[in-house]
């Protein structure tokens, strides 16, 4: 069910995206069409506005194998883009309503030991949503699949891992998911 909702929301923010780049603006200041409150934040002229930045980077790490503890290096390149949603009276002061942060990585490795190449896929989503921000209540979450395809199979690994957090009005905090699986020989 979350899949469908995920697929409409997608596609309604398509549509509002191909929208705003239309040339298709009202012609008069007394247009009777009210603005839709997504366009209007798009377009900065309502209450909310955003700001949103987004880059490739080369990155070189070491990842450590978790099925056979062989330490790698990898490098390749990182695409990232974050967005932040706030009044731009706040945001301006370092505050966001709403904030996501993505990032996909493409990257190569050779095992040192065992010889091993390796080719990682590795996405990352992370949000965070407050009601205003001196609020203590708040929702935060991020979720990470990372897959490392290698020659010989067997050498492979796929992580998965899930985080929710809930802000409670009280000022406490309540985790409501904390998953990590590793399968080993993908």
């Amino acid at each position: 069910m979350s899949a469908i909702r995920m697929t409409g929301a997608a596609l309604l923010a398509a549509a509002i995206m191909s929208a705003c780049t239309m040339e298709n603006t009202p012609t008069s200041a007394s247009s009777t069409i009210p603005e839709h409150p997504v366009i209007a934040a798009l377009n900065g002229t309502g209450h909310n506005a955003s700001d949103h930045f987004s880059g490739t980077t080369a990155v070189t790490f070491d990842i450590e194998n978790p099925c056979n503890g062989e330490v790698i290096t990898f490098s390749g390149h990182e695409f990232d883009q974050m967005t932040f949603v706030d009044t731009r009276e706040h945001l301006d002061d370092g505050f966001s309503l709403h904030t996501e942060f993505q990032a996909a990585l493409s990257l190569t490795g050779t095992g040192p030991v065992t010889g091993a190449s390796y080719a990682i896929n590795d996405v990352f989503h992370e949000n965070f949503e407050s009601p205003s921000p001196p609020a203590p209540d708040f929702t935060a979450s991020s979720h990470e699949t990372l897959h490392a395809i290698s020659q010989p199979p067997e050498q492979g690994f796929f992580i998965h891992n899930l985080f929710h957090i809930v802000g409670l009005p009280t000022g406490g905090v309540l985790v409501t998911r904390d998953v990590e699986s590793i399968t080993c020989g993908r």
